[in-house]
C-alpha cells in the first residue's frame, strides 16, 4: 500500500527535508545495502529555496575501506508523483540543482519485469517504457538525479525507498533520539543475556553443545536489539514496506571513535 493518496499526511517529502542544521538525521538500517563499505552516515539540511522546496544537504560518512571520514554536499527538492496532491518524493541532484522534470511516476512503476512470470529473461518494464516514448532532453534517473519515495515520516524518523537502488528501504533516525535508542538496545541485550545465564545455571544436566544452542537461540545480536529499540511506528512502516532490515548502517563503536577523532 505504498504511496497511496490517503497516506499523504504520513508521506510528506517537504516535512522530511525541511530541517535545520541543528536537526541532523542518522542512517540506522537498510533492507538492501548498495553501499556496503560505509557507516556512520549523517545528513544535515538547510533550506535553499522555500518556494521551490529545495534544500541543501550535507552528508557525512565513514568509509571502512580507506578508514576516512567523507563529506558530500548536494541539493534535494520535494516533488509530487503523478496524481498526488502532496509532495511525496525527495529528488536528489547528482550534478547540481535537481529539475522538477520528469514527474515521478510512483514507486510501483519500477517493477522490474513486464509480465507475471518474474522470469529474468523477460524484458524489463523500464525498457518498454523507454521504447514507447520519443527521445527527450529530460534528465535521466541514475545519471542526473535519484528519487527517494517517502514511505513514512514523522518528527523522529524518515523511512525512504529508492526503487532504482535495489528497491530497498532506508531507516533514518533523528540524531537527538540516538542516545536513548542505544541505551535501550544495550539494556535489552544485557537483560536477555542474564536470563540465558540463569537458564544455563538451572539446566546443569545440559551438555556443552546444548548449552551453546541455548545461547544462540536466546541471545539477540546487537543489531536485532538496536532495531527493536527504535520508535515502534517507524519500525512497523519499515517492515511493512520492505521487510526486516538486512544491514545495520550504524556501527556504534566505529561511529563513536570517528566522532571523537573529528572533535579532537
Amino acid at each position: 500500500l505504498l504511496n497511496e493518496r490517503k497516506y499523504g499526511p504520513l508521506q510528506d517529502a517537504w516535512k522530511a527535508i525541511n530541517k535545520s542544521e541543528e536537526d541532523p538525521f542518522v542512517l540506522m538500517f537498510r533492507s538492501k545495502n548498495h553501499e556496503p563499505s560505509i557507516t556512520c552516515v549523517e545528513v544535515t539540511a538547510s533550506v535553499h529555496n522555500e518556494t521551490l522546496k529545495i534544500v541543501n544537504f550535507t552528508r557525512t560518512y565513514y568509509n571502512k575501506t580507506d578508514q576516512q571520514n567523507h563529506t558530500l554536499m548536494y541539493q534535494v527538492r520535494a516533488l509530487k508523483q503523478e496524481k498526488y496532491s502532496t509532495e511525496n518524493v525527495i529528488r536528489a541532484g547528482l550534478n547540481g540543482t535537481p529539475s522538477d522534470k520528469p514527474i515521478p511516476l510512483g514507486s510501483n512503476m519500477y517493477i522490474e519485469y513486464g509480465d507475471y512470470s518474474c522470469n529474468s529473461s523477460t524484458k524489463p518494464l523500464s525498457d518498454m517504457l523507454k521504447a514507447a516514448k520519443p527521445e527527450s532532453a529530460d534528465p535521466v534517473e541514475g545519471v542526473n538525479y535519484l528519487d527517494f519515495y517517502v514511505v513514512y515520516n514523522q518528527p523522529l524518523c524518515n523511512i525512504l525507498r529508492s526503487p532504482l537502488l535495489k528497491g530497498g528501504c532506508d531507516f533514518w533516525l533523528k540524531k537527538s533520539e540516538l542516545p536513548g535508542v542505544l541505551e535501550r538496545a544495550e539494556n535489552f541485550t544485557k537483560s536477555i543475556q542474564s536470563k540465558v545465564e540463569d537458564r544455563q545455571g538451572e539446566e546443569k544436566s545440559d551438555t556443552a553443545a546444548e548449552s551453546e544452542d541455548i545461547t544462540k537461540v536466546k541471545t539477540p545480536t546487537f543489531a536485532q536489539a538496536l532495531f527493536r529499540s527504535l520508535p515502534t511506528a517507524c519500525r512497523y512502516a519499515f517492515i511493512c514496506a520492505c521487510g526486516y532490515p538486512n544491514d545495520m548502517m550504524y556501527d556504534k563503536s566505529t561511529c563513536e571513535n570517528t566522532q571523537t577523532d573529528k572533535t579532537s
